[in-house]
């Protein structure tokens, strides 16, 4: 069984490195950099799940889903994807309305 004195040791820094450690705590520029650093470097992990083609949530009448864990039929969403046919004497009036320069 390993004691409490040799689990402290184990980890412990010789004395050439822990003064190596307190001169570089010394320069706080230096200090905040390192943990700047390692933040951005943990966030950099993440960056592929973060920034990709699909995306993380999507609320949808009034359901939430989760592309990027599952994949769904198109048929959950297919009927938003359908192209709305504008009925030909309100497209008229609305090009006439705003009085562009070409019809149809």
């Amino acid at each position: 069984m390993i004691t409490d004195k040799k689990k402290r040791k184990r980890f412990q820094l010789n004395p050439i490195n822990q003064r190596r450690w307190r001169g570089f705590k010394a320069h706080r520029r230096g200090f905040w950099s390192l943990w700047i650093f390692l933040a951005l470097f943990f966030i950099s992990l993440f960056a592929e799940f973060i920034a990709n083609d699909r995306p993380l949530l999507v609320y949808y009448n009034s359901n939430l889903y989760f592309p990027i864990f599952k994949d769904y039929p198109e048929t959950t969403t297919a009927e938003s994807l359908r192209p709305r046919r504008i009925p030909r004497p309100l497209c008229t009036e609305l090009i006439d309305e705003k009085d562009l320069p070409f019809g149809p």
